[in-house]
């Protein structure tokens, strides 16, 4: 496999996994109650796939994206 799509998948699976965390922090420390309305609800799973997957996706990108943007630059050289 390419470096550069080790790299980005690396870097994805980063966000990924960070975005789970803040999901499990959100609903066990219950922010904005949304712990108790997942609770409450009768699709439990359906919520939190879709709060995972959405903080996923997000995450993912972001990660990917600031790894990208903080990548070190080569410093143009002047051929005299």
């Amino acid at each position: 496999m390419p470096e550069h799509i080790k790299f980005l998948l690396r870097h994805a699976l980063i966000g990924v996994a960070i975005g789970l965390c803040a999901v499990l922090a959100i609903v066990t420390f219950d922010i904005a109650h949304i712990g108790t309305l997942i609770g409450r609800s009768n699709q439990k799973w359906l919520w939190l796939v879709l709060l995972g997957a959405s903080f996923s996706f997000s995450f993912g990108g972001l990660q990917m994206a600031f790894a990208i943007m903080l990548m070190p630059q080569d410093e143009p050289r002047d051929d005299d």
